[in-house]
């Protein structure tokens, strides 16, 4: 083989590796949509908490859209609705919705609901879009769903209760030693928050258990 031909073959072989790579990390339409959606209701909620008549039609439309309830704003605005309805999962269900999951999703007022659901999925629903995985097999990529123990939860990946108290939040973006996540119902609101990867980047940090992926 003559230099020619072998430089030709080199520049080849990088050419394949780079599309191959680009391919395999390349997001969905699906997952860039609640990424994007994500935070631009981070956006929206930077001045105002929960309880702000500037932001409790969007609270509404979490229950509503995200969950098929019929809550008012009047509803939204009474401090004792909000203290008996958190609305962290509305706000995972409402993303997951208004992203284009249609019925893949296991929509709940709930996050143990959906986790015990997508957990079921990987191991008896091949053809499920939505999958649960402990925190110690998978690495967290954006668009991925992250929960961890709340309260006095002792929830683990191979054991949740119906019962449990968790939290769930949308990763946004991953860095080398931490991830980028937005949760509803954080400080009362749609808040960013850093969550810690170790060197080998899985989550490094108290509570969390579970990643939930999607192939949509």
């Amino acid at each position: 083989m003559n230099k020619k031909s072998k430089y030709f073959l080199l520049s080849a072989t990088i050419i394949l590796v780079g599309v191959i790579y680009v391919l395999k990390n390349s997001l969905s339409k699906f997952k860039r949509q609640v990424i994007f959606q994500s935070n631009t209701e981070v956006d929206k909620w930077r001045d105002y908490n929960e309880l702000s008549p500037q932001t409790a039609s969007i609270v509404a439309d979490y229950w509503n859209r995200g969950l098929g309830w019929s809550v008012t704003e009047q509803q939204v605005l009474d401090p004792s609705f909000q203290n008996d309805y958190a609305w962290s999962a509305a706000f995972i269900s409402w993303v997951m919705k208004v992203s284009g999951a249609e019925d893949n999703f296991p929509y709940s007022p709930t996050h143990a609901y959906y986790v015990i659901e997508t957990t079921n999925n990987r191991f008896n629903n091949e053809k499920a879009k939505f999958k649960a995985y402990s925190v110690d097999e998978v690495k967290p990529k954006p668009s991925d769903i992250v929960c961890r123990r709340r309260g006095n939860s002792n929830a683990t990946y191979e054991n949740v209760s119906p019962y449990d108290t968790l939290h769930c939040d949308i990763v946004t973006d991953v860095y080398k030693d931490r991830v980028e996540a937005v949760g509803g119902n954080v400080s009362n609101k749609v808040k960013k928050v850093d969550i810690s990867l170790n060197g080998d980047g899985y989550i490094n940090e108290g509570g969390y258990f579970t990643i939930i992926k999607t192939d949509l």
